[in-house]
């Protein structure tokens, strides 16, 4: 029997309310989160046209999830969380499908969460892993920086300090759910902080505050990577939905991007939430949204 689609996501989206982001609101220690958001990932569906492999790498713990044994291109992928929660199991089946829409390896990097590890520890600990690929002579023109909410903001922070340093960049950027503010002024955590089903401000606020060490501005553009100057990054392709309380980091950064004169797409999906491509199985929003990444992935491959 066929489930109207309206239906489906209102029922959903009154799940998500009180098994997520009702949770976000209390003072919960950061491991209960952690687990309880693990053991609801595992009802999504994984590909099964795509094999999986535990790595080290720099220290990190890495999962490698090919579609094919020659994939050349490698998408690197920074999960989100709000900087103290996610990890390689709530981010695995989403990642099996990409890989498998993509046909591409996809690297997924467990980097060091907060409160534990403040800022910059996750950059740094990128930024070694990223150096350390390069050292393996896996070219720069092969791998896409990838990731969503959190994992977005370490994304750009590391294509940025990529820049800076002078290293081969990436081919291209694709962000999900971006979380690039966090002095928390666009206007659409105001608007749509009723409307998104997945994320609360009490959730972002406690994400900064177990992130950002005492002393440092929360603008600083290392920390707030919205307000870096983005001249020289490869093209972006930046997804977000219209009910997101993150809607407004997505559309200042396509805005800031283009000014720059940076090649920038900015996709909002009518209807959907923070993070709403975790539900990919589900909504044809989560399925068009693996496809658009998939377009994107291949336009940049420069081979």
């Amino acid at each position: 029997m066929k489930i109207d689609p309206l239906f489906k996501q209102l029922a959903t989206e009154k799940l998500l309310k009180t098994t997520i982001r009702a949770p976000s609101r209390l003072n919960l220690p950061p491991n209960s989160l952690r687990f309880a958001l693990e053991q609801m990932s595992r009802v999504f569906p994984k590909s099964d046209q795509v094999s999986i492999r535990e790595l080290k790498l720099t220290g990190l713990k890495v999962e490698e999830i090919k579609a094919q044994d020659e994939a050349t291109q490698l998408i690197l992928y920074i999960h989100g969380g709000a900087f103290f929660v996610g990890s390689l199991t709530t981010h695995r089946a989403y990642l099996t499908q990409m890989a498998a829409r993509t046909q591409m390896q996809v690297l997924h990097v467990q980097y060091p969460l907060a409160p534990e590890y403040q800022f910059p520890d996750a950059i740094e600990a990128l930024l070694r892993l990223y150096k350390d690929l390069l050292s393996q002579d896996i070219q720069s023109k092969d791998i896409i920086l990838a990731g969503d909410c959190s994992g977005t903001n370490l994304a750009l922070a590391l294509a940025l300090r990529i820049r800076e340093e002078k290293l081969a960049q990436v081919s291209g950027l694709m962000l999900a759910s971006p979380f690039l503010d966090l002095t928390l002024t666009s206007e659409s955590i105001r608007y749509n902080a009723k409307l998104d089903a997945m994320l609360s401000p009490k959730a972002l606020k406690t994400g900064i505050e177990y992130y950002v060490p005492r002393g440092y501005e929360h603008g600083d553009a290392k920390i707030s990577p919205l307000f870096a100057d983005l001249s020289g990054l490869p093209p972006l392709f930046i997804q977000v939905g219209s009910k997101a309380l993150l809607l407004d980091d997505a559309k200042r950064l396509h805005q800031r991007a283009e000014a720059a004169g940076v090649q920038s797409s900015l996709k909002i999906y009518t209807g959907m939430w923070h993070n709403f491509q975790l539900f990919h199985a589900w909504f044809d929003e989560g399925q068009q949204a693996l496809a658009d990444l998939a377009e994107f992935a291949h336009s940049v491959d420069l081979d």
